[in-house]
């Protein structure tokens, strides 16, 4: 092997070598390796910590207003919301909550093939439009350990339409 032909080796060594250095530092650009990235999503909570009695008032709802002003044909489209889990003709099946056909006025927990929260069968009695309307407003406020999901209607006046909607159920 002559001269020449061992720098033709070499040059191909070297340049191969400028090559790869050449797009590792290009790639080290793109990507960035060193830089660190925060993973996943961040949910920011704010949590307000009270220390003593809680100084909000518990909210108290005029029920005889907001029945004298409820509308069934409003509450019969906001019960949309409940037909997820709820049917709302005579006879109708369970769904994931029962059928509310004659709710107003019947026991609670009534209904032998659903099977009810243990707070909701504890609590005994009857439905009637003032225990709707505060179980329609906000259910686990109302009833601490029920199964049902729903959050409730934020306005009292929306959960009053839904209660003057049930009360036509007979």
């Amino acid at each position: 092997m002559d001269g020449f032909e061992f720098n033709k080796i070499a040059a191909s060594v070297l340049i191969a070598g400028i090559a790869v250095m050449l797009v590792s530092n290009v790639a080290d650009i793109l990507y960035q390796p060193n830089k660190e990235f925060k993973r996943g999503y961040q949910v920011q909570v704010h949590e307000d910590i009270q220390t003593g009695p809680s100084k909000q008032k518990p909210e108290v709802l005029d029920i005889a207003t907001l029945m004298s002003n409820a509308d069934a044909s409003r509450g019969k489209a906001d019960i949309k919301r409940c037909a997820i889990c709820h049917t709302f003709n005579a006879g109708g099946k369970n769904k994931v909550g029962p059928n509310l056909w004659g709710i107003v006025g019947a026991k609670r927990a009534h209904k032998d093939d659903f099977s009810y929260s243990k707070a909701l069968a504890i609590k005994g009695g009857a439905w009637n439009a003032e225990e709707l309307l505060k179980f329609v407003h906000g259910p686990r406020k109302y009833l601490p350990g029920t199964k049902m999901a729903f959050a409730g209607y934020k306005k009292p006046q929306d959960a009053a339409d839904v209660v003057a909607f049930l009360e036509t159920l007979k």
